[in-house]
């Protein structure tokens, strides 16, 4: 849910505004018809999306009440009857990402602007699987965390089991160990790095688990750690 400050002291405006955002149930809306309500509510909580009146019956501007804002993440929508070249030199410096919409308030463009500000939004909450790139010959093969079964050295060379298929570079362990640190990567030996969301079974008494119908032992001086860890998923 994204929280937007709404000023303006047009009813038939804020009317127009309201319609609009009730299409859009992932904002909390609220209005505010004049400076001093809108920095009262500045003050009592954090908004993701500010839209605003420039002219106002009042000392001060949208402007100049933008340029209080000292949250650099907040979006803005401007709006005026005024052309936005006339305002230009006054928002163009504003550290925010910001739109413009010319008075009477033009439905399809105000649904553009907020849709554009859900895309971003969930563009930057959007997970990204960690991977890594095999370079083979003439070939470089992206390999995404969830494919790779395990990654095992012998002799500097490196062997990564991935969907069947075998990839062998002379890239350290280590290195892989640090790609996927933040996926469920676990050191059972000290040759072998295992996807622990691959493994099909824990052998407690003979010390090894089985991944891809291959038996991976574990060392002694990881056995301890690795099944306090992982004894609540096995059966």
């Amino acid at each position: 849910m994204y929280n937007c400050l709404i000023l303006e002291d047009s009813l038939h405006d804020q009317l127009a505004i309201e319609m609009v955002l009730e299409q859009f149930p992932a904002f909390v809306p609220t209005f505010v018809s004049n400076p001093k309500e809108f920095l009262k509510e500045v003050s009592k909580q954090k908004f993701h999306l500010y839209i605003i009146d420039i002219m106002l019956n009042d000392a001060l501007t949208g402007i100049d009440l933008i340029q209080m804002i000292d949250d650099s993440e907040a979006w803005v929508i401007i709006s005026s009857s005024m052309d936005s070249k006339d305002y230009y030199p006054q928002f163009k410096d504003l550290k925010f990402s910001k739109f413009y919409i010319k008075k009477p308030i033009d439905e399809f463009v105000f649904k553009t602007n907020l849709e554009t500000f859900l895309f971003n939004k969930s563009s930057e909450t959007a997970k990204v699987e960690p991977f890594i790139t095999v370079k083979l010959g003439n070939y470089a093969y992206k390999l995404l965390a969830s494919e790779i079964s395990y990654i095992e050295t012998n002799d500097h060379a490196t062997t990564i089991f991935s969907n069947g298929n075998k990839y062998t570079t002379y890239t350290a362990l280590k290195v892989y160990e640090e790609l996927l640190k933040d996926a469920s990567f676990e050191r059972v030996n000290r040759n072998t790095l295992i996807n622990t969301l691959a493994i099909n079974r824990i052998n407690i008494k003979e010390s090894y688990v089985e991944i891809a119908n291959q038996r991976i032992s574990i060392s002694r001086n990881n056995k301890q750690a690795f099944v306090e860890k992982f004894i609540g998923k096995v059966y």
